[in-house]
Formats: structure tokens, sequence, C-alpha cells
């Protein structure tokens, strides 16, 4: 089921959001965090994370890279910045030896992942658990 994951966001998941980036920004060397700052706040920002996983052909290092927010506020679209801070956050991916960098696109975000050379991948599927937790 297609976007059943996705929930709008609340003022308590920002705020648990907001904590957590306050204590591992600087302290976990796997949470990246690339953004163009404005006066009110951030222009632009993309985070992603390392990840350990196993040796193999398709991630010799046994590192894979996955972006996981890249946003930009509304009003400062259309000038590159989203570029920018997607394009420095895959090049330090790459400097920390990923073998592959992934991410879940969105249709406005689709176009410039494109020109940076994301492909779609056939076959991704996900499992999340229900309201009530994982069944057994």
């Amino acid at each position: 089921m297609a976007g059943r994951h996705r929930r709008p966001p609340t003022d308590e998941w920002r705020t648990t959001f907001r904590d957590d980036m306050r204590r591992r920004l600087g302290a976990d060397p796997n949470l990246l965090a690339y953004v163009v700052p404005a006066e009110s706040g951030l222009a632009a920002c993309a985070i992603g994370i390392v990840y350990h996983g196993y040796l193999g052909p398709a991630f010799p290092t046994g590192l894979w890279g996955r972006i996981h927010t890249v946003a930009t506020d509304p009003d400062h679209r259309r000038r590159g910045h989203g570029t920018a801070v997607t394009t420095a956050l895959v090049e330090a991916l790459k400097d920390r030896g990923c073998g592959s960098v992934e991410l879940r696109a969105t249709e406005a975000g689709a176009g410039l992942y494109r020109t940076l050379g994301f492909e779609p991948l056939d076959g991704f599927m996900a499992l999340w658990p229900g309201p009530g937790g994982w069944a057994r």
C-alpha cells in the first residue's frame, strides 16, 4: 500500500526530530547535513546517513548512504539551493566510501535527483508495523 507509512508532520514530530538532530549533529559521524542558511532559518537542507552493511559485489566497502531529507523553503525555491545541498551530501557520502546512495523521491524532487544521476530501482518494497505494532 503506497504511502501507508506517511503521516503528516505534527508539532510533536517536529520537536522530536529537532531534538534528535541537536543531539546527533556533530556527535554522530555517520549523520551528515548540509544547509543553506537564510535570515528566517534555513533556505534548504539535505540530511543523510552512512550505513554499514555487508561486503559484496554491490557493496564493495560494506557502506551505503541514504538521503533521508531534502527540503527547500518555498520562499527560496528555484535558486539552486536544493541542488547545492544535495550535491554536497552525495559527494560527502561518496567520500565516506559509500558504494551506493539511495533515496525515496517525491514527484517534486525526482527531476533534481535524475540530473544528479539517480535512477529508479524496481522491486523496492517495505514492511511497516500496523497501528497496534508488529503483527506476530
